[in-house]
């Protein structure tokens, strides 16, 4: 029940998306530019880096509450995503080799408010973390595939540079199926579902914040306050 209701909503998610989120409209209008992708692979980059941190956190943290079927659930997504920072890695190096388009090394700031939102939602309660990573399992392969077409018909932007977007999309489609039974096996209680909804909102408000800053134009001021956000990061 809980999972069919989130999953409910991130369907309805994606199709706003494609007529509002700019990552996916500057897709759509040829408009996103070797520089974007750089900034947004770097970005990625990041996130894709703290996963792994984030599943033992939470793994942690649902052992301290005695939820040991949490706690394995969460080891073995642990051993899913080894390796994954690999794919944003070649990326970047990929994008700079075929565009001349070095991707920066610092966090746009809704970056790292996106990464310490997933502290704080595993901090507050590691079933919440199953909300987010739904939505960021399902939003990829419901949209991953056809994006990255358009990045490359209309923005010249390769797939071969875009695997870590690509590779998940492939490899979620069947995280997302046995996703929805493990969310309802593993939380269980039906009055729950206020606050895994409340997750997946906050999760998607903070998604927004991101593919809003991560398009556009940087300045000067973005430099200066992405370089104190990954500094804020290494620091949590």
């Amino acid at each position: 029940m809980i999972g069919e209701a989130l999953s409910d909503r991130i369907l309805g998610y994606a199709s706003e998306c494609r007529v509002a989120n700019p990552l996916f409209t500057k897709a759509m209008d040829g408009t996103m530019s070797p520089p974007l992708i750089a900034k947004y692979l770097a970005n990625v980059h990041q996130l894709v880096i703290h996963t792994p941190i984030h599943l033992v956190k939470a793994r942690q943290a649902a052992e301290a509450r005695g939820d040991l079927a949490l706690a394995r659930h969460f080891d073995h997504k642990l051993a899913e995503e080894a390796g994954h920072d690999a794919w944003a890695a070649r990326d970047r190096e990929g994008l700079a080799k075929k565009t001349g388009v070095v991707a920066p090394d610092a966090v746009v700031p809704s970056m790292a408010g996106l990464i310490l939102h997933i502290e704080a939602l595993i901090e507050k309660d590691p079933a919440l973390y199953l909300a987010y990573i739904l939505f960021a399992e399902q939003l990829i392969v419901l949209m991953g595939t056809e994006w990255l077409g358009l990045l490359e018909t209309r923005c010249g932007i390769p797939k071969t540079v875009m695997s870590v977007v690509g590779n998940h999309a492939e490899l979620d489609k069947d995280h997302v199926a046995e996703a929805l039974d493990e969310i309802d096996s593993l939380v269980g209680d039906p009055s729950k579902l206020p606050a895994m909804r409340d997750a997946l909102t906050s999760s998607m408000l903070k998604f927004d914040a991101f593919c809003l800053e991560v398009t556009s134009t940087p300045a000067v001021q973005d430099v200066e306050q992405s370089a104190g956000s990954e500094k804020h990061i290494a620091a949590a």
